[in-house]
């Protein structure tokens, strides 16, 4: 995965705190965004934007 996408989703993926601050993820199916560190299950990619 070398897309903007696929990089923002590796790093939920991984829950890199790294990653905090530089984007959040907006879930579709349940309405709410979180940090790409958040401790909840992982979305399903076609559920997210960035």
């Amino acid at each position: 995965m070398h897309t903007v996408f696929g990089t923002c989703y590796q790093a939920v993926t991984d829950k890199d705190r790294r990653s905090d601050g530089q984007f959040v993820t907006a879930v579709h199916t349940t309405g709410i965004y979180c940090r790409p560190s958040f401790p909840a299950r992982l979305p399903h990619a076609e559920n997210v934007s960035f």
